[in-house]
């Protein structure tokens, strides 16, 4: 069910959103045009601009799941220009840096791409415990946990009025909305569900109901949480990025790496049609 309904999405997606582009296709023996003529394209792309590589043996292993380390890199290498924390030099994000990870040590693989570009606002993406602040750079992302690590504040039209991410959302039957008149914007309900953990567990792949609130015509959020994730699957959807296929996000489906590099790769000429690319990466 995942592999079809995921490629026909993709497949969709791309073939209407986004001119084709011709690149060189890698020889990977485990990428066979027939089942992943949908992925070969942002596979040899990503290949070319150095975000990703195959592997020793030949393969590109595109059904391999993906980590929040390994797609950090990703973003940290497609999006060379955007390094939001830059030693002695105030930036917009200085007072967002996260100095040290307690489970990224200094020598592990992806130290230098998480401490550079992970911050304080990636949100769902970043725990905070006593011992410090947390990444949990293992975790196996599915769709939700991936569009938390996806940089989704580079994409334009941020001021998405709340009205029309509720529209959008109540399209997707498989995402949560609880409505509740105005007056109930202090429900506990987002107290007492986990999205805010004093634990500082993981919460990077849980998606939490979306809290809203009507007044009249008019929507609102009722908590951080719901008002940040909604927006950015909305986004996601709106500019063809993630999105649903027959009105199913499919938010715990894994990511796999020629899911990844699709997806990135939609980022990529999303911001080169709004002619924002330049701003965050000179690939």
């Amino acid at each position: 069910m995942k592999v079809i309904t995921v490629l026909l999405a993709l497949i969709l997606g791309l073939s209407s959103i986004y001119p084709a582009v011709s690149h060189a296709a890698p020889k990977f023996n485990d990428v066979d045009p027939k089942k992943y003529g949908w992925a070969m394209n942002s596979i040899s792309f990503m290949v070319d601009k150095g975000v990703v590589s195959g592997y020793p043996d030949g393969r590109f292993q595109p059904d391999r799941m993906v980590d929040k380390a390994e797609m950090t890199v990703m973003i940290y290498r497609l999006f060379d220009q955007y390094r939001p924390y830059k030693p002695n030099q105030k930036t917009d994000y200085s007072n967002y840096h996260i100095e040290h990870f307690s489970d990224v040590p200094k020598n592990h693989w992806a130290y230098k791409e998480i401490s550079s570009i992970v911050t304080r606002d990636w949100w769902n993406a970043v725990s905070y415990t006593h011992a410090g602040y947390k990444f949990y750079p293992d975790t196996k992302l599915n769709r939700m946990g991936t569009a938390n690590v996806l940089p989704v504040f580079m994409l334009d039209r941020q001021d998405m009025p709340a009205t029309e991410v509720f529209q959008i959302l109540s399209s997707m039957r498989d995402i949560p909305l609880i409505l509740s008149p105005y007056e109930s914007m202090e429900d506990p309900v987002f107290q007492e569900d986990g999205r805010y953990p004093e634990d500082g567990s993981d919460r990077t792949n849980i998606l939490y109901p979306i809290l809203i609130s009507q007044d009249g015509n008019e929507y609102f959020f009722s908590d951080d949480f719901s008002g940040i994730t909604a927006t950015n699957l909305a986004l996601l959807q709106k500019t063809g990025i993630m999105t649903a296929w027959n009105g199913q996000f499919e938010a715990r489906e894994m990511l796999t790496r020629a899911e990844a590099v699709t997806i990135l790769h939609r980022f990529y000429n999303y911001l080169k049609q709004t002619g924002t690319l330049s701003q965050y990466s000179s690939k």
